[in-house]
């Protein structure tokens, strides 16, 4: 067998943070959705996903570096089998030559060779996705393959059950990873973001296109905000129905990048006849 953590490209004194990572990295770039019809990539996916379930979590991890999986269970079985039934071997006639191997390990684990497993999977989502929901298709190292149905308002880690899915009928789990969007900045259910006026609207005040997770839409502004001037979207945030967060919009002020001389000219005049203190107050 070969070493899960060998496999990942971890240290055996990884952290789980590492080793999550490394699996990620593996998962993302040998997706069979990424690489359709690629035989191999898929082999490679089925090999990463199954060292991951191996040392993925903590009790997975203490349960291998014991020894105890089934798959090392069986091994070493096996080994024994080999050992005792060679043709030196004194126990050669012990068995029957037809016996069938399935049946020694059922016999040798009882039950706990056939028990049921759970099996945990992570699927990363876009933060889009996490508030409207959707659906997804993904392949299970077993060559199954889940139709995933996001809820709309899903949250990180939330675990979604399929239930008999897994090995020998157990249930698998499907953890939800939500992806960063460069747009936005989270805090609980708020979502930030900052948006960039030109000082005629920080003055004069009006209407702002401001990007949501839906789609973009039109913010009233007051007349006279400052950069760092926060404004909120009520039920633009993550969540979903009256759990919904809001959007805090920050405002920038940002100047021309040139100043028109006539312009120049006209500010001049202003500021002569509205002269005020920002640093005073006043």
């Amino acid at each position: 067998m070969t070493d899960p953590y060998e496999l990942l490209g971890v240290a055996k004194t990884a952290t789980l943070d590492e080793i999550k990572k490394a699996y990620r990295k593996l998962a993302k770039k040998y997706h069979p959705d990424i690489n359709p019809g690629n035989k191999e990539a898929e082999k490679k996916f089925k090999e990463f996903s199954h060292a991951f379930d191996l040392i993925g979590t903590e009790e997975a991890r203490a349960k291998f570096d014991r020894g105890e999986t089934e798959e090392q269970q069986r091994q070493q079985y096996e080994r024994y089998y080999r050992d005792t039934q060679g043709p030196q071997s004194r126990y050669s006639q012990s068995f029957d030559e037809d016996i069938n191997m399935e049946d020694i390990l059922s016999q040798m684990f009882g039950r706990s060779s056939r028990k049921p497993r759970e099996e945990l999977y992570q699927m990363e989502i876009d933060l889009r996705e996490s508030v409207v929901g959707g659906e997804k298709v993904i392949t299970l190292p077993s060559g199954k393959t889940l139709r995933v149905k996001i809820p709309a308002g899903i949250v990180e880690g939330k675990k979604l059950k399929f239930k008999g899915m897994g090995v020998q009928g157990g249930d698998v789990y499907v953890q939800i990873i939500v992806r960063p969007d460069p747009r936005f900045r989270v805090e609980g259910h708020d979502l930030h973001t900052t948006v960039d006026v030109s000082f005629f609207e920080a003055a004069l005040g009006g209407e702002i296109s401001v990007p949501t997770i839906e789609a973009n839409v039109l913010m009233k502004i007051p007349a006279g905000v400052s950069t760092d001037s926060k404004l909120r979207l009520k039920g633009k945030g993550l969540g979903h129905g009256d759990q919904r967060g809001n959007l805090i919009v920050s405002l920038r002020v940002v100047m021309p990048k040139s100043i028109d001389p006539a312009l120049k000219q006209g500010l001049q005049e202003l500021a002569e006849k509205y002269a005020y203190d920002p640093r005073g107050g006043t």
